[in-house]
């Protein structure tokens, strides 16, 4: 083949390669089903005689897009609940909360829905299409026995990773000049984990600090772990009285073999953060940036006043 011709081809490829990749690119995004993501959260009973804290945060993905979440937010008191239906009246004021919260989005980009069935202490999160769960989070300060799981999968087979993050209550109920001290150890309680088929773990709070809760808990739990790095952050928003900055350890599962985990904190100095933290699998889709499409042409336009010089010296001849 004559130089010029394979100059020509060479030209012809690099400008139209970009269109290639982008067409590739576009092609390459999926589209998530409805239903594909799902979390449930079965609510038990508060224990504590006074207005506590639980809030919950969902945060999803548009399809290869933009991230966005929402919290739903309220407040659980042992004294106004009924025993017989506390646990069903828990899982509908979380219910209310978290649609009250999600009509603050566009409706284009609400990518998530929220079922209570009828007279069950449950929650389902499921995402919509085009739509996928990247994590949630739960805050609890009410000390309810809560158990969570995927519905119908396994954590490690969608590949979702735990953290468990004990704190004081007093990080959100202290209120400088009001209270007269800021508690940072437990008292004298018990905190109780249950792994699907596991013996569940059984520790004494006896004021511990929370470190040595989890570091206690780490040891006992099946293929747990501390980290001083948090599985993500959780700090999310202004909303102080909703904020827990990180407070540099927490107990972590990330390859847990089993459809669900039950937390029970028994404690009225602790709260407990859990967080889940899903794949994120729809994020991985890159488009090719300017800049390097305008690389392509520059080559391209060098290589086409390249051959163009080489014809008419061709012709000269």
């Amino acid at each position: 083949m004559k130089p010029f011709k394979c100059l020509f081809l060479a030209a012809c490829f690099l400008l139209l390669s970009p269109v290639f990749f982008v067409q590739s690119a576009w092609a390459a995004i999926p589209t998530t089903p409805a239903g594909h993501d799902k979390f449930r959260i079965h609510t038990g009973l508060p224990k504590r005689q006074h207005d506590s804290l639980f809030s919950y945060t969902v945060e999803w993905r548009l399809d290869d897009g933009e991230l966005y979440r929402s919290t739903g937010l309220s407040f659980l008191n042992a004294s106004k609940v009924d025993n017989a239906t506390g646990s069903v009246h828990t899982a509908k004021k979380l219910h209310t909360a978290i649609k009250d919260a999600l009509i603050q989005l566009d409706p284009n980009r609400r990518g998530i829905s929220i079922n209570h069935p009828e007279n069950l202490p449950e929650l389902i999160i499921s995402n919509k299409q085009g739509f996928s769960m990247t994590s949630v989070t739960i805050k609890d300060y009410s000390n309810q026995a809560m158990t969570f799981d995927l519905v119908d999968k396994s954590f490690v087979q969608e590949g979702v990773q735990i953290g468990i993050d004990l704190v004081y209550t007093s990080d959100v109920e202290y209120l400088e000049g009001f209270s007269s001290k800021k508690t940072l150890s437990a008292s004298h309680g018990e905190i109780e984990v249950s792994i699907e088929g596991q013996k569940p773990v059984l520790i004494k709070t006896d004021g511990k600090t929370t470190q040595q809760l989890e570091e206690e808990l780490a040891k006992l739990l099946n293929k747990a772990q501390t980290s001083k790095t948090a599985l993500y952050e959780g700090v999310l928003s202004s909303d102080t009285r909703n904020n827990k900055p990180f407070d540099g350890h927490e107990v972590q599962l990330l390859n847990l073999s089993a459809n669900s985990i039950s937390i029970d904190v028994r404690d009225p100095e602790l709260g407990v953060l859990v967080k889940f933290k899903y794949r994120d699998e729809n994020h991985s889709v890159k488009m090719i940036e300017p800049r390097f499409m305008l690389g392509f042409l520059a080559v391209a336009s060098i290589l086409t006043v390249v051959i163009i010089r080489l014809r008419n010296s061709k012709k000269s001849v």
